[in-house]
């Protein structure tokens, strides 16, 4: 049996529109994310089945040339092997289930995936 406690578990910055708390059980990942409108996620795809669970706001997949916009109380199962890619529409709570239990999130090489235009950009 694994207990978590969601607000005691530190938040990590993914990037300035992306935070993710994750807990972890032996053959998954569970993630408790909110990401701010805009946010994108570069075409990625991995060994893991993904499951998205939109809380609050609006975000949008794109997967196999369609697009799937998801809002609260909706979900999305995107299969191993499967590329995708997202963008945020709303400022977006939402739950990240993967199984098995993503050791990139551990290590931070997904952190490159939520590539953020702006972040690069600077006055002059």
């Amino acid at each position: 049996m694994c207990f978590t406690d969601w607000d005691k578990i530190q938040a990590e910055d993914v990037s300035w529109r992306y935070r993710r708390k994750v807990a972890r059980g032996e053959n998954l990942a569970v993630a408790m994310v909110e990401v701010l409108r805009g946010a994108t996620t570069r075409p990625h795809r991995h060994e893991n089945e993904e499951v998205i669970l939109v809380l609050k706001g609006s975000w949008r997949f794109h997967l196999r040339g369609e697009e799937v916009t998801l809002g609260p109380n909706q979900m999305l199962s995107i299969p191993p092997g499967v590329e995708h890619s997202s963008v945020v529409l709303e400022d977006t709570t939402a739950v990240d289930i993967c199984t098995t239990a993503r050791p990139d999130w551990s290590t931070g090489e997904d952190l490159a995936l939520h590539y953020d235009p702006e972040q690069y950009l600077w006055a002059v």
